[in-house]
């Protein structure tokens, strides 16, 4: 079954703050490169839903949220129905789950 991805207003500012530093710190090829590469981890969740995994809050679990690492950085979303909505972009090394608590 093929999901549609959806990605928020939210994560998309995540995404493009991102972008802006990787060009200020290496480039703007790199910053396409790992933009690129998160877009596209992002994509395989249309067919691969299961291959996120769940997040390390127990909270986000309950509500149905899950993870998937794109590299350096983690996108945290979840199923509804047929779609599948992107909630946040971040640096896995941020404690990215209190994005959902502000």
């Amino acid at each position: 079954m093929a999901y549609k991805v959806e990605i928020l207003p939210a994560a998309w500012e995540d995404l493009k703050r991102i972008e802006d530093w990787y060009i200020v710190s290496f480039g703007v090829e790199t910053a396409l490169k790992v933009s690129n590469h998160i877009l596209d981890v992002l994509e395989r969740l249309e067919i691969f839903l299961d291959s996120g995994s769940m997040t390390p809050d127990p909270w986000l679990n309950q509500q149905g949220y899950r993870m998937i690492i794109c590299g350096k950085h983690v996108a945290v979303y979840r199923k509804i129905e047929k779609s599948v909505y992107i909630y946040h972009i971040a640096d896995t090394q941020t404690e990215y789950t209190k994005l959902f608590y502000i």
